[in-house]
């Protein structure tokens, strides 16, 4: 069983406060090996491993590689959707999407060590998130994303902050950030921004996770 490390992800993202999402339909010219040492080497502390098409073998030793990897840096691993392959893969945990296993069978699957995030999209999603044992959770699309074929409503800063108000647990936003629209974000009241096209497009990916975090007020531990 994964088993949790000593610094809880609020912490994590407290210290780095950009929540890198590794999803295999970008780049895909470009390994997710390759993807992730530059965010390691920026600092990167949480990465998510997002993978939409089918599951094959060569993805959960992808998630088992790298999950080793981020590990070894004091980072955690977290694999969107799917709550069998972090556990197997040993990951820190899962990121579940309303449509999902429900957090409370995957917090009993996985145990209480692993980290479990859940995403939410309008202010009902969130109230009812706050009672379920997760450890941290996601709201959006802040801004319009061209991540997902069919995204939910843009909800904006203001929902950033209806939520803050409702929960201490971390916030992750996510939707459409970019460099210039982050440091918004968090003062709006998110711990973390999750980034996807804005990070993994760039050209000098650590170059670009780099100023992230420095725009976002990063304390080093």
């Amino acid at each position: 069983m994964t088993q949790r490390m000593s610094v809880p992800i609020g912490e994590l993202l407290a210290r780095a406060p950009l929540y890198a999402i590794l999803d295999t339909s970008i780049r895909p010219e470009l390994s997710p090996a390759t993807i992730l040492e530059p965010l390691l080497r920026a600092g990167v502390k949480v990465i998510q491993y997002r993978h939409k098409e089918p599951f094959r073998k060569a993805h959960w030793e992808q998630c088992a590689a790298l999950a080793r990897w981020v590990g070894a840096f004091g980072g955690e691993f977290i694999v969107n959707d799917r709550a069998d392959v972090a556990k197997l893969c040993g990951a820190a945990g899962v990121h579940l999407g309303q449509d999902d296993l429900p957090p409370d069978k995957a917090r009993l699957f996985l145990g209480e060590a692993s980290v479990v995030g859940f995403s939410t999209h309008n202010l009902e999603q969130a109230r009812e998130a706050v009672s379920l044992p997760i450890d941290y959770i996601a709201i959006g699309p802040i801004f319009r994303t061209a991540s997902k074929k069919e995204p939910d409503p843009v909800v904006g800063l203001e929902m950033i902050a209806r939520v803050r108000s409702l929960t201490a647990l971390p916030l992750v936003a996510i939707g459409g950030i970019t460099l210039e629209n982050a440091p918004a974000v968090v003062q709006a009241g998110a711990n973390a921004v999750a980034v996807i096209g804005d990070l993994l497009q760039a050209d000098d990916i650590e170059a670009r996770a780099r100023q992230f975090l420095a725009a976002l007020g990063t304390r080093h531990s």
